[in-house]
């Protein structure tokens, strides 16, 4: 067999067989405008107004609070978010989506059934047609697709749902600098928030990851992150997108 071959073949497939187009993450990196529909755009503006006055009662509260933390104000959060390790090295979209849509609904549809459902590719899942089919399977929240926000912004979004015990999803970039329970750059990455805990620093996030880098057991399922980490992850990826 020539060399030309053999590279052709470790590029196709991973050690376990899979295809490794999106070794590990499963985002596609073709960009896609998010299209909301009439209903989401009006959801985007009662959520942004609704976020508005949770911001501001929030911020009163904190101001107000005293207690034993580090942090005046800081809280600590957790949703019950199931962990299912995506099955092929691009499900990580598919493997997210279910694991949302467990939480939600108690259930959820097969990662292959899914995949289906979100046009998911070997090249992966494109983030901007989530929204539309978590929407399309729950009512518990209608989720909305944001980009390019603030870290103020960013955080408060995040610990709203959260608070309001939804799980928010993101797309990130991954480095070790930010994120080091991460060995190596991964280009897109397809995961949900499920806590934070803001009563220490520094402030840290909780993301139920369906890919276990390495083979080690440290970045699968509900796993620990800096809170500022995750945000530039979020930020370095080209999409900067997340759905509340």
């Amino acid at each position: 067999m020539s060399l030309s071959l053999l590279v052709a073949g470790a590029v196709l497939f991973s050690s376990n067989g899979l295809s490794a187009y999106a070794s590990g993450t499963g985002d596609n990196p073709n960009f896609t405008p998010d299209v909301k529909t009439a209903e989401q755009k009006k959801m985007e503006i009662e959520k942004e107004k609704a976020l508005k006055q949770w911001k501001e009662k929030t911020k009163k509260e904190k101001a107000n609070e005293v207690g034993p933390t580090v942090i005046p104000g800081g809280t600590y959060r957790t949703l019950a978010v199931p962990s299912f390790e995506q099955q092929t090295s691009y499900w990580c979209g598919p493997a997210t989506t279910k694991q949302v849509l467990h939480y939600l609904n108690g259930s959820s549809s097969s990662q292959s059934t899914i995949a289906s459902g979100l046009g998911t590719t070997s090249a992966g899942t494109d983030f901007s047609v989530i929204d539309n089919y978590l929407n399309s399977k729950q009512s518990k929240n209608n989720y909305i697709y944001s980009s390019g926000n603030s870290y103020d912004n960013w955080s408060y979004k995040t610990d709203y749902g959260l608070a309001h015990g939804f799980p928010v999803l993101l797309d990130l970039e991954i480095y070790p600098s930010y994120m080091p329970k991460y060995t190596t750059h991964i280009a897109g990455h397809i995961l949900n928030i499920s806590g934070e805990d803001s009563r220490y620093s520094p402030v840290q996030m909780r993301l139920t990851d369906p890919y276990d880098q390495g083979n080690r057991g440290v970045t699968l399922g509900n796993v620990w992150h800096p809170h500022k980490g995750v945000y530039d992850a979020n930020m370095d990826h080209f999409r900067q997108a997340i759905l509340w």
